[in-house]
């Protein structure tokens, strides 16, 4: 498909369209509509089948272009076999189909291509939605219903306005979805606003003006259902963007719809368009309706808000590789022990043998290590333990247990040394660890604590340094570094 574009859809839509425009009743209106249609679903279909990756929305827009066309062609059968039809027809049933499978491809088309939450989106365009259907209700439904009892013209004509609010609601997604908006939302947008209005002309018109051939606009949907198709060729019509994340900022097309939506349904209200029961109670509902819809969406806002408080919160005091207490809030918390019982018990670790593997096998095997010893520390604290990551590769484990610090600093040191697995290769870290009770010191503090730990943790670092190195001073065989 290297030497076409999708554009000859609509190009030659619209030159075969021609002849239903200034002459909607003629044999080559029909005959040249026809084919346009036809090539307009077997486009689509070929666009189904190109491209092997959700095919679902692809192939929902095309189902509802078939019946839209098995449509017309069921209507051009009647015409024939029994010459002018009455308001309604079987060809009604397909063309009111069709609404709601293009709108499902849609919705399942942003769906797709999405990078963040829909919930938002949606309920801003269903909060616009309720004002358009009681603008159609009001003006182009709420009109032809008399007391009688309910006809199936009557019936079947209501479902064509309905059936444009779900397109609607399509149209309002896709501008409001984060995600791709590039490429084939401009064809799909620009088709759901020339069938929208296309179907709400055709109504106004056929009520206004009874003399006006309401057939010459099918070029309009005829050129609608074109860029449909084309569309579909389009790779990018349901892949998320790349690069994007799910955090985008709030379209300001959010803010339009809504504040049209609280201010046109109080106006309807007070109009009084038909003074009837339907008149009155169609606007209560609808008002109830958006309500509902607001405070939910008022909600979302909060708790979202809520939620980004509390994140940033975490991250304010954590720290971001392993999610441990950073040291900030280490020197909080530790202040804050200091004020209770016997006072708490530092284990200050810097990691043996981590350089070696940061060097040897680079920064993500690095981050590895760090990331394991940081969960197999908290793993082995109890509730009320502390466990921090200072920086680089020192950890700190405060405790409240007094009675055997030098247990506690053992199996701190059994749960770092415990075999590592990195893509395959058995990494192996040990831990010098100084100790430093607050019941030790004289008018102890955080600062005093942590540096008296790392005063003796060097200590203990260095006494491992002399051992080792007198071991092979006197051993012929060399000894093995934990690395």
């Amino acid at each position: 498909m290297k030497f076409w574009s999708p554009r000859v859809l609509p190009v030659t839509a619209a030159v075969l369209g021609v002849p239903t425009l200034l002459a909607p009743d003629s044999t080559t209106a029909g005959l040249t509509y026809g084919l346009a249609f036809l090539l307009i679903v077997v486009g689509a279909w070929l666009a189904v089948h190109a491209e092997a990756r959700h095919r679902l929305p692809r192939a929902l827009m095309a189902a509802a272009l078939t019946v839209w066309l098995s449509g017309d062609l069921v209507y051009s059968v009647l015409t024939w076999r029994f010459g002018e039809l009455g308001d309604v027809s079987a060809a009604d049933v397909f063309w009111v189909s069709g609404y709601p499978l293009l709108a499902a491809g849609l919705i399942s088309m942003v769906r797709a291509r999405t990078t963040g939450r829909l919930r938002e989106a949606t309920l801003d365009g269903l909060a616009m939605a309720t004002v358009v259907g009681v603008l159609f209700w009001q003006f182009l439904i709420q009109p032809e219903i008399t007391d009688e009892a309910a006809s199936a013209a009557m019936i079947i004509g209501a479902f064509y306005p309905f059936g444009d609010v779900l397109l609607f609601v399509a149209g309002a997604l896709l501008v409001l979805a984060p995600g791709n908006r590039r490429g084939p939302t401009g064809y799909l947008l620009t088709a759901l606003t020339i069938t929208f209005l296309g179907d709400v002309v055709i109504t106004v018109l056929s009520a206004v003006l009874s003399d006006f051939d309401t057939g010459r606009l099918d070029f309009l949907l005829l050129l609608a259902n074109s860029l449909f198709a084309a569309a579909l060729w389009h790779r990018d019509t349901d892949r998320p963007e790349k690069g994007r994340t799910g955090v985008e900022r709030v379209h300001s097309a959010r803010l339009v719809f809504l504040g049209i939506a609280l201010i046109t349904l109080p106006v309807l209200s007070q109009l009084h368009v038909h003074d009837n029961a339907h008149g009155h109670a169609v606007p209560w509902i609808a008002s109830i309706l958006l309500t509902t819809i607001i405070f939910a969406r008022f909600v979302l806002v909060v708790r979202d808000q809520e939620h980004a408080k509390a994140a940033l919160a975490h991250r304010v005091a954590h720290d971001d590789l392993t999610g441990l207490v950073n040291r900030q809030e280490l020197h909080a918390r530790l202040t804050a022990a200091l004020g209770r019982g016997d006072g708490p018990v530092v284990h200050f670790l810097d990691l043996n043998g981590f350089k070696a593997i940061n060097d040897r096998y680079g920064h993500s095997a690095g981050d590895f290590v760090l990331t394991e010893v940081a969960q197999r520390l908290n793993r082995q604290a109890h509730p009320n333990d502390i466990v921090a990551r200072l920086g680089g590769d020192e950890f700190v484990v405060v405790t409240e247990d007094t009675a055997d610090a030098g247990k506690v600093s053992e199996r701190i040191r059994d749960a770092v040394r415990a075999e590592i697995v990195f893509h395959g290769h058995r990494l192996e870290v040990d831990a010098s660890i100084g100790v430093a009770s607050a019941a030790d010191l004289n008018h102890p503090n955080s600062d005093l604590l942590l540096a008296t730990a790392d005063e003796a943790m060097y200590r203990v670092k260095r006494h491992r340094r002399n051992s080792t190195a007198e071991a092979r001073g006197h051993d012929s065989a060399p000894v093995r570094l934990t690395v």
